[in-house]
């Protein structure tokens, strides 16, 4: 795999909202792009009919209220107005389901026409079992140009390009100022504010914080920054995977540790463990939880939820013990669009993919979610009426020095397993002992490596 540009990809981020004066109707390359490709794509049906073409797209939009969803669905509707030939079946999943699925797909050679990977070590056995096409072939100068630099280099193997991602994000925690106000908190600074705060939270009646449980990889994406702050800096993981740190390290030890504490003192709502994304999303949004830590691309759903509207900060996850700086982040190359090798549709696939990218960041724009975008997009967010929160957030682009990717995105998925079930096992047995689930984490490596 290429090596990681981390600091030129936030960089580049940086350059995401190009500030002109022309706003959401500035006819940037995205929008142009798209145009000739949907004007190729008529001329090429006026010269005869054409067979009827079916495409199934496996997407992870299942919510209507989200931009993700409407934007990907007005592309595709778009798409099949001037291409009348052609069909797009959608595949709606949430996450575990389309990761089980992929999987289940993949095992019979037989992937979606369109599915969505994650990067990095999520993406590479699927690349290595020549179950997803490489789409070198159509990242010609104008696609390639829209993405942030470095980006494509978290879906790249030997010299392959097997996604194309449609966001890029850090990760923090959002806090709702009217509940703070209300329990009489501050917006913490350290960890141990957080951990200070939870009393006064319950005896206000709101829970402190959100989790979705039930889906372990919320748990995880924070835990990952503790982590890094524990480490005094990113690049634990990575050390693990070069060989020269353990997961039995003290520092490992003791992420594990500040991540139970913060459970027993009860910081997550009731039942956590029950909660998928969907709901602790939807009840955060419904203005029910204090704090939610979660990736960048949640600004566009909180600024549709009336029930928030106005009243939702970012902040990036706080030193613990001391540890850790602000300008280091959990950095989150997002899910991305693949195309099944074996696919009878490829061609055509591939032809609908560049279109969906083509006009993705346009659209973005103008339904308020360019933040945290893979590609650049033209327009002043201000005068387009982004919220305070999105013009915030995508300032704190800025300020990042460093990061890590999630742990599944870095450690191979039999250790991963084990991550996953030993943290959601936090949240529901206190008797779990840091050493032990460090040493699990630890033996299933070893055996990963043989």
């Amino acid at each position: 795999m290429k090596k990681r540009r981390t600091l030129s990809l936030i960089a580049a981020a940086t350059l995401t909202v190009v500030l002109t004066a022309c706003g959401g109707n500035s006819g940037g390359n995205a929008g142009t792009g798209g145009s000739e490709s949907g004007a190729s794509g008529a001329a090429a049906n006026a010269g005869g009919t054409k067979e009827n073409v079916t495409i199934t797209f496996q997407t992870l939009q299942t919510d209507k209220s989200t931009p993700q969803y409407q934007v990907e669905e007005e592309i595709a509707n778009n798409y099949m107005k001037e291409n009348p030939n052609v069909k797009i079946e959608w595949d709606r999943l949430d996450i575990e389901q389309q990761k089980v699925k992929l999987k289940t797909q993949a095992a019979s050679g037989e992937v979606s026409d369109i599915t969505m990977v994650n990067p990095g070590a999520q993406l590479q056995p699927f690349a290595d079992g020549k179950v997803l096409a490489p789409l070198n072939d159509m990242l010609d100068d104008e696609l390639k140009g829209t993405f942030l630099e470095g980006v494509l280099d978290y879906y790249t193997f030997d010299g392959n390009v097997y996604a194309l991602p449609y966001n890029m994000n850090i990760a923090g925690i959002y806090y709702n100022k009217e509940l703070f106000e209300k329990a009489g908190v501050q917006p913490p600074a350290t960890y141990e504010d957080i951990i200070a705060s939870i009393p006064k939270f319950k005896e206000a009646g709101i829970p402190a914080m959100m989790v979705a449980g039930k889906d372990r990889w919320p748990l995880s994406f924070m835990f990952t920054n503790i982590l890094q702050r524990v480490n005094g800096g990113p690049k634990f993981l990575d050390e693990v995977v070069a060989g020269n740190k353990q997961f039995t390290d003290p520092v490992f030890v003791e992420a594990i540790q500040k991540l139970q504490d913060l459970i027993k003192a009860g910081a997550y709502q009731e039942g956590a463990a029950t909660y998928d994304y969907n709901t602790t999303s939807q009840q955060f949004r419904d203005g029910q939880g204090a704090m939610y830590y979660m990736g960048t691309w949640e600004v566009s759903a909180i600024d549709a939820s009336e029930a928030v509207k106005g009243k939702i900060g970012f902040l990036p996850f706080p030193s613990v013990g001391g540890k850790g700086g602000a300008g280091d982040y959990v950095i989150a190359p997002g899910t991305a669009y693949a195309l099944g090798a074996n696919s009878e549709n490829l061609d055509e696939s591939k032809k609908f993919l560049k279109y969906l990218l083509m006009n993705y960041p346009k659209v973005a724009f103008e339904k308020k979610a360019a933040v945290g975008l893979a590609q650049k997009v033209d327009g002043d967010m201000k005068a387009a009426g982004y919220s305070q929160l999105a013009i915030d957030v995508m300032a704190l682009f800025n300020q990042v020095k460093g990061g890590d990717m999630n742990f599944d995105n870095v450690i191979e998925p039999a250790t991963t397993q084990v991550h996953l079930n030993g943290l959601q096992s936090l949240l529901v047995d206190d008797g779990v002992k840091a050493e032990e689930l460090a040493q699990q984490h630890q033996t299933s490596w070893e055996a990963s490596k043989k």
